[in-house]
């Protein structure tokens, strides 16, 4: 148990800290949640002066502790995603350790298990639910039913490749690409094959699947909030990562026409 103020080691409790402000990053915390976090456990180690300055690619934090030492470390993001359920667990976790302040060795522990995940299943609710999403708005957009069948079966192939390929993207907006890329191309081939009817309206289902809507609600949110960089920033993304859309069905859909006509 490490005592508040009673000899703990600054780079230690900052490499604890920055740990913890990484994994809620990598989990979609908010930019002032991440902040507030790292600021307190620095706080609850060994008091002092702590500086925290984040935005979604960077984590900065300056303390300046009880003894009169000072030290800044940085911290690079590289990716992140959105995980309520890894973030509830961190969130418990910060919370204890402001109030028990456990040796970092366990701290970094508890923070890999939380992180860590061996044992990566297909998950039934989130493959349901892309072929629930793509089908129905098939139809809500003119399709007929055999538009509505090969958007799911188009929106189950997606999945797959999310599951595949998604863990091991760094840049989104290049993996968003070729994702589009490859979803207009089978949705073509739906209709090449006999399965579908109309390809736009087939196209228009598994776009929903696409689209960033929670990366612009949060940059609105931040902006909202005060973070207006980080706002800013998120809203940039989301716009790119709409281009590179538009861009990958785009493509797909003129290597068809000049190779099959279609």
């Amino acid at each position: 148990m490490c005592e508040k103020g009673v000899d703990y080691n600054a780079g230690r409790v900052l490499e604890s800290a920055l740990d913890i402000g990484e994994a809620m990053l990598l989990s979609g915390a908010e930019i002032l949640r991440v902040e507030d976090t790292v600021r307190r456990i620095c706080q609850a180690y060994g008091g002092g002066s702590v500086d925290v300055f984040s935005i979604l690619s960077l984590i900065i934090v300056s303390w300046k502790d009880q003894k009169g030492e000072n030290t800044t470390l940085v911290r690079r993001v590289y990716s992140y995603a959105t995980d309520l359920c890894r973030l509830e667990q961190l969130n418990a976790l910060s919370r204890d350790i402001c109030e028990n302040t456990p040796e970092c060795d366990d701290v970094e522990k508890r923070v890999e298990a939380i992180m860590s995940s061996p044992n990566r299943k297909i998950s039934r609710k989130r493959f349901v639910g892309y072929v629930l999403t793509a089908a129905p708005f098939a139809i809500f957009f003119g399709g007929n039913m055999r538009d509505a069948v090969a958007a799911g079966i188009v929106g189950a192939l997606l999945y797959l490749w999310d599951f595949i390929f998604a863990v091991r993207s760094k840049n989104r907006v290049v993996y968003i690409f070729f994702s589009s890329m490859f979803a207009s191309a089978v949705c073509i081939l739906s209709v090449i094959a006999g399965i579908a009817t109309h390809a736009d309206k087939v196209m228009m289902g598994v776009i929903m699947l696409l689209i960033p809507g929670i990366s612009l609600v949060n940059s609105l949110r931040d902006m909202m909030i005060g973070d207006i960089m980080t706002g800013i920033l998120r809203l940039a993304e989301a716009l790119m990562m709409s281009v590179a859309i538009a861009a990958g069905f785009g493509v797909a859909i003129m290597i068809f026409r000049s190779l099959w006509g279609v």
